[in-house]
């Protein structure tokens, strides 16, 4: 039988939730026990117990995340940014947007400006909020604030020594024909890229 590993020890996650205009609270949708059965250094895995409006009790898990940031970055040859990296939870490599989890203390603004100089090594001079979506709202609390960076200059950090990424630049039109062939399957990277497609190239 294989050794059992402590638990890390790691900084409290945040519970509260961005608020979402026109949020509301489901009528007689109850959370009447809540249970970690895992904390990580980036997530935890919450098992709650939960009424539905029927009265029917039943089971929820929950994966509880900080919250992350996606970038579109173009710039003055309205290139795209993008970064390739092995995936381990794919198993493959993937063609992504910039993006990153938000640490303790940060602002998703502040997220977005360290991201864009670690994994790309450019600083955006302009910074656009464009909204912001659920990941996984099925199973998981990680809400994606989605960002426009613009006037980009270079600036690198240095990342986490664990990523190994790779920047491609390329036009608008590719990256969308490169959705259309299934070469980019990343969910952000296809919102994100949709997005600025539809609302800020007329």
């Amino acid at each position: 039988m294989g050794r059992v590993l402590p638990l890390p020890q790691v900084p409290q996650l945040r519970r509260s939730r961005p608020h979402i205009p026109g949020q509301a609270a489901v009528k007689d949708y109850r959370t009447i026990s809540s249970r970690y059965v895992y904390k990580g250094h980036n997530i935890r895995l919450r098992v709650d117990g939960v009424v539905l409006p029927s009265g029917k009790e039943t089971v929820r898990e929950v994966i509880e995340h900080n919250g992350a940031v996606a970038i579109v970055a173009i710039d003055e040859a309205k290139n795209v940014l993008l970064v390739r990296q092995f995936r381990h939870a794919a198993n493959k490599e993937l063609l992504e947007i910039p993006a990153g989890g938000i640490d303790l203390g940060e602002t998703p603004e502040e997220t977005a400006h360290r991201e864009m100089q670690e994994e790309t090594g450019y600083a955006p001079g302009k910074l656009e909020a464009l909204g912001g979506f659920y990941s996984a709202p099925g199973y998981a609390s990680e809400y994606l604030h989605l960002f426009l960076a613009t006037e980009l200059a270079p600036a690198r950090l240095i990342a986490d020594d664990t990523e190994e990424i790779k920047v491609v630049k390329m036009p608008l039109v590719e990256a969308v024909e490169l959705i259309h062939k299934g070469g980019i399957q990343d969910a952000k990277s296809i919102a994100g890229l949709l997005y600025y497609l539809k609302f800020k190239t007329r």
